[in-house]
């Protein structure tokens, strides 16, 4: 069973750089790729990380990009950490 606190915040925040830099996934796609997560709980997740303000979005959460606090999360964690 998947729970929100089985998505980090950096994988929250990478999966959301990602999503900018190829624009046909967006960063709900690449989490449930890479952690299995229902919908529910990736949503869960990004909230959280917005709650944070490691992300940010305008018109829908699945669209996120990062904040400079988030980007510097991802500097301040080793990507070998990260899925």
């Amino acid at each position: 069973m998947s729970k929100r606190s089985d998505i980090t915040d950096e994988q929250v925040v990478r999966a959301c750089q990602l999503a900018h830099q190829d624009s046909k996934k967006f960063a709900t796609d690449i989490l449930a790729e890479q952690t299995g997560a229902p919908a529910k709980v990736i949503y869960a997740a990004m909230e959280r990380a917005d709650d944070r303000e490691l992300i940010e979005w305008g018109v829908s959460l699945r669209t996120a990009w990062p904040t400079a606090k988030g980007l510097a999360l991802l500097v301040a964690e080793p990507a070998s950490q990260i899925p």
